[in-house]
């Protein structure tokens, strides 16, 4: 699977990992696929989700909660990309690793998840953990699916008609469903419009919609939701972020900060004790959103926000990539 000099890398499509978990060291490492690029990357609290071009789907990382999928013989931690077979027969799509869960798609629009289950955030009707895919039923009626998010413990599908599916938990109102403590199924989010965008943080979400309208809602803390100071107390349904004028086209939602994409700029707000808002200082907060001087002129084309740092890809994605998340 690996080369083993520099000199064996591949011109597209070697994945580099970098940075400090709880079951590695922070030694930055690499691995390729033979006869395969992968096309998708999604990276939860200690694990990892990489799909490829043919549809396979590799996990690594923890696999304290069955997050991997791999099933029970599995040791607790992987460290080498391992090919999940139950999916052996479909051809993966996209996957969205949360904190302790993962969800996936398949291209005949099958949605699987696997792992924690605490607050139903794998949607299968239930809290049951899991350590192999299982398939999510409703959404075998509905259009295709367009992007999956995953957060702390919620969940979230978004069709290519527009609709906003979330699951899972919502203590502190992150799917939007009001005063409603949880849902293990997915439930419908009315928004009044069609979404294009969604994304889940620890405890907080985001989605954009086809006007370019943001809307965020869930915990209020540290100015992650970046909306007025009078928006606040109605944080348990979406509330609009009125300070960005112009459209929105992607949003990535951290563990205490969101990060916002528009034509011309790039928007952090939230907690930034890490300097994960790049705003040149250590901030502990900006409350309402801010543009990064960094990257005026439209130059991003891709946001991502782990739980205490930001990624930026700048220029347009190479043709075998789709998405990148932190």
């Amino acid at each position: 699977m690996t080369g083993e000099t520099e000199a064996d890398i591949p011109e597209t499509g070697a994945v580099f990992t970098f940075g400090k978990s709880k079951f590695a060291d922070n030694v930055p490492s690499k691995f390729w696929l033979k006869n395969d690029h992968p096309e998708e990357i999604s990276c939860g609290g200690d694990h990892t989700a990489v799909i490829t071009g043919h549809g396979r789907l590799f996990m690594f990382g923890s696999n304290t909660w069955g997050q991997l999928g791999l099933g029970s013989e599995i040791n607790v931690n992987i460290n080498k990309p391992t090919a999940v077979k139950a999916l052996k027969s479909e051809k993966v799509k996209f996957a969205s690793c949360g904190r302790d869960h993962t969800i996936v798609c398949t291209w005949s629009g099958r949605v699987y998840g696997a792992g924690s289950n605490q607050e139903g955030q794998l949607g299968l009707g239930h809290c049951d953990d899991t350590n192999t895919f299982h398939l999510l039923h409703p959404f075998s009626d509905h259009a295709p699916i367009k992007m999956l998010a995953a957060g702390c413990n919620t969940s979230a599908a978004l069709t290519e008609d527009g609709r906003l599916f979330m699951w899972g938990d919502n203590s502190v109102g992150q799917i939007g469903l009001g005063t409603e403590s949880y849902t293990s199924e997915p439930r419908d989010v009315m928004v009044g419009q069609p979404v294009t965008w969604v994304s889940c943080g620890y405890h907080h979400s985001a989605f954009v919609t086809v006007d370019g309208d943001l809307y965020t809602f869930g915990e209020s803390g540290s100015g992650r939701l970046g909306v007025f100071p009078d928006q606040l107390a109605n944080h348990r349904v979406p509330q609009r972020v009125e300070s960005i004028q112009d459209p929105v086209i992607q949003v990535s939602c951290g563990g205490e900060h969101t990060v916002a994409l528009t034509k011309d700029n790039v928007y952090a707000f939230g907690r930034g004790q890490h300097g994960q808002l790049g705003h040149g200082t250590f901030l502990f907060e900006v409350p309402l959103p801010k543009a990064l001087d960094h990257f005026r002129n439209g130059r991003v084309s891709h946001v991502t926000c782990g739980e205490n740092h930001t990624a930026v890809i700048t220029g347009n994605l190479p043709y075998y990539s789709t998405s990148i998340h932190c």
